[in-house]
């Protein structure tokens, strides 16, 4: 398996091939998850081959981006099916790679432990002090992609995401787990802070819309009169 070449490979046509609006699954969060992958796996005694492949997988997982932001496992698996043999990769291990990589699809579902580190690697920065403004890049993508339209939506999403999610790792676990409820207490407090702002303005917009009325019905009353 020719890593360090398929890696020069792929990340030249994620730097240049993917769409501007694209902010949040780019080049970057490639690399992070890649890096991320190889720590857990190490913490997790993943070495040699195994390794390897789970590097692959994190270098592939969002491939299909390439192509369209809907089904994008599908087509990163597409992807390194195509290329992954011009550099030493058997089909079994290809197909161990795609394997992986579905794993990723929300929810996810890992059925190994290489996917499993795969899967905490994608969602690392949930448990991260650099949540906040990792998650605005994703917001910012969906907002184009017209996944999300609203902010408050996209805050009441992340609560509920956030406070389902489990990490499957014990290495994630250990170490993001206590950092992801510290994430999840400010979003809600910045979702009451929303909804209370929201409610403000639907009751000023009340009492504008009554005053309105009274005004109409007083005019109407002198016209009659």
């Amino acid at each position: 398996m020719q890593y360090q070449q398929v890696y020069l490979f792929l990340m030249k046509k994620l730097e240049t091939g993917l769409p501007a609006y694209l902010t949040y699954h780019n080049a970057d969060h490639t690399r992070s998850v890649i890096e991320a992958a190889e720590n857990i796996g190490k913490a997790e005694n993943v070495s040699g081959d195994d390794l390897v492949l789970l590097k692959t997988a994190a270098l592939f997982h969002d491939a299909g981006f390439l192509q369209h932001h809907q089904n994008h496992e599908e087509l990163s698996c597409e992807i390194a099916r195509d290329h992954l043999p011009d550099f030493e990769y058997t089909p079994e291990q290809i197909d161990a790679i795609c394997r992986i990589i579905m794993a990723t699809r929300l929810p996810q579902n890992p059925q190994d432990h290489l996917a499993e580190i795969l899967c905490d690697a994608d969602l690392y920065y949930v448990g991260s002090d650099q949540y906040a403004a990792t998650a605005e890049k994703l917001f910012k993508e969906w907002k184009k992609t017209r996944t999300i339209k609203t902010q408050t939506d996209w805050i009441l999403q992340q609560v509920e995401f956030l406070s389902l999610h489990q990490f499957f790792t014990q290495t994630a676990i250990r170490e993001r787990t206590e950092q992801k409820q510290k994430n999840v207490q400010e979003l809600q407090l910045k979702l009451e802070g929303q909804l209370t702002h929201t409610n403000k303005i639907n009751l000023t917009e009340m009492v504008q819309d009554l005053l309105l009325m009274i005004a109409g019905v007083v005019m109407a009353g002198f016209a009659l009169k």
